[in-house]
């Protein structure tokens, strides 16, 4: 009997074949254990921020038939596919360093769905390597990360069956190279680190647009709403050079 409730979806959301698919409980402790000596505050956080956790499929050559992948930094044999509830009264930060630290806990890449208490999902991924400096430790450096609200991608588009098959690196970097442009990437010669430096840059410019847009309302004689106005219409330009970098033509994407 599967101890996992209807509501998770990542399994469906990666399209993954019945063989791919687990149903098991994730304990808290073992995410935190590798923090508990040199991070003790990191392990108190994931055990406080973590309401549950759960193992909803593994990526392997045998599950999904993608051959494994090796070079001189990373070995790649296995991903494993998770979803975690957040606790209540859970902020913004800490759910972010939450995330950060599921992906860093173990030395593979991770799928990481993480429930939000409002009911809303992210897709985490991170690309990432085993520690130079200490290559015995069972944990990862994490180069770039990026969390996308899943409500905001493209539904199919991250089927395991669309991406690069190549080899089970490639799979994973393509999933990020996917996730970040929402489902809709501009095209094949856009790298996964590429698609994260650039919905991380959208982020940060559709925020600065809505503070300039409000702060414009607000403006108290019109030569500053002139130049709050010149600014927001600047900010939309970058907006839209980023959005054409990194989505395809396809669809719509409304700007702030």
């Amino acid at each position: 009997m599967s101890d996992i409730p209807h509501e998770y979806t990542g399994a469906d959301l990666l399209g993954l074949p019945e063989k791919a698919r687990q149903q098991h409980r994730v304990a808290k402790k073992m995410l935190a254990a590798q923090f508990e000596e040199q991070a003790p505050a990191d392990a108190r956080l994931l055990t406080k921020a973590v309401a549950s956790a759960h193992l909803v499929g593994i990526l392997r050559p045998e599950t999904i038939q993608v051959p494994r992948y090796q070079d001189g930094e990373r070995t790649v044999v296995e991903v494993p596919v998770l979803e975690a509830f957040l606790a209540e009264k859970t902020s913004a930060s800490d759910r972010t360093r939450v995330a950060e630290l599921v992906h860093r806990s173990m030395a593979k890449p991770v799928v990481l769905f993480a429930h939000m208490p409002d009911g809303a999902t992210a897709l985490s991924l991170a690309l990432s390597h085993v520690s130079r400096t200490d290559p015995t430790r069972s944990t990862s450096v994490i180069d770039a990360h990026v969390a996308v609200p899943t409500g905001g991608i493209e539904p199919s588009a991250l089927h395991l069956d669309r991406l690069d098959r190549t080899d089970m690196w490639a799979l994973y970097r393509d999933l990020v190279r996917t996730a970040a442009a929402d489902g809709r990437p501009a095209g094949t010669a856009l790298r996964a680190a590429d698609a994260i430096a650039l919905r991380r840059r959208l982020t940060d410019l559709e925020s600065e647009l809505i503070t300039v847009m409000r702060d414009a309302k607000r403006a108290r004689n019109q030569q500053q709403r002139i130049d709050l106005n010149v600014a927001a219409r600047t900010l939309r330009t970058q907006i839209g050079h980023v959005r054409g970098t990194l989505y395809s033509a396809d669809g719509d994407h409304d700007t702030a």
